[in-house]
């Protein structure tokens, strides 16, 4: 059985490694040349393992954080 890094990737897989670079580059970690490469290639991506590779290197993002953040209080329970 292959490992998930040679599974094929979806439009959706290619379209949430384009949202992390896209937070990337807005963090200031890749410049303007380097996202438009790199979003490129996801999306010209085949596997689940050319789609890690353009993140491997970056600090994970939450790409849906929660609105009071990890800090702040949770939902109030009325």
């Amino acid at each position: 059985m292959p490992s998930e890094r040679h599974m094929r990737a979806s439009d959706r897989d290619r379209d949430r490694t384009a949202a992390v670079l896209g937070e990337h580059h807005a963090a200031g970690r890749l410049d303007a040349a380097e996202f438009g490469d790199r979003l490129d290639r996801a999306y010209r991506a085949k596997t689940i393992g050319e789609l890690e590779e353009l993140i491997a290197d970056l600090p994970p993002v939450d790409l849906y954080p929660l609105p009071w953040g990890h800090s702040g209080p949770g939902p109030s329970s009325h």
